[in-house]
């Protein structure tokens, strides 16, 4: 009967062994999946930021662009303005400078009178 025992108590020990076996098996799995599992995540923040960054550098450009079409769209507007300034300052200009002339004339007569009538008096 002792050996009887004994054998029991080996297949006893046996599955004692084998069972702790499998639980560390199963422990040494788990720590593979979660060590994958971490670098996975490492691995889709990278791409996450990676993509984020692209975006951010996309708006960047564009909003760039944008400004250089409104920049150049208020110079074209000023050039315009100023230009219109310019045609009307110049008639303005044209029409004092025609009311000149024709004053000119009249501001050389009256002056000449007045030179000849201070002689004549003299």
């Amino acid at each position: 009967m002792i050996i009887i025992n004994n054998n029991k108590s080996k297949v006893i020990d046996m599955e004692r062994t084998e069972i702790l076996e499998k639980i560390k098996e199963a422990e040494r799995k788990v720590e593979e999946d979660i060590k994958k599992a971490e670098e996975e995540k490492k691995k889709i923040i990278n791409e996450a930021k990676m993509k984020a960054r692209q975006i951010i550098e996309d708006a960047e450009k564009e909003a760039e662009k944008i400004k250089a079409e409104i920049i150049e769209k208020a110079k074209a507007e000023i050039e315009k303005e100023k230009q219109e300034i310019k045609n009307s300052l110049s008639k303005e200009v044209s029409e004092v400078e025609s009311k000149g002339k024709a004053n000119l004339q009249n501001a050389v007569e009256f002056l000449y009178k007045e030179f000849i009538g201070m002689i004549e008096y003299a």
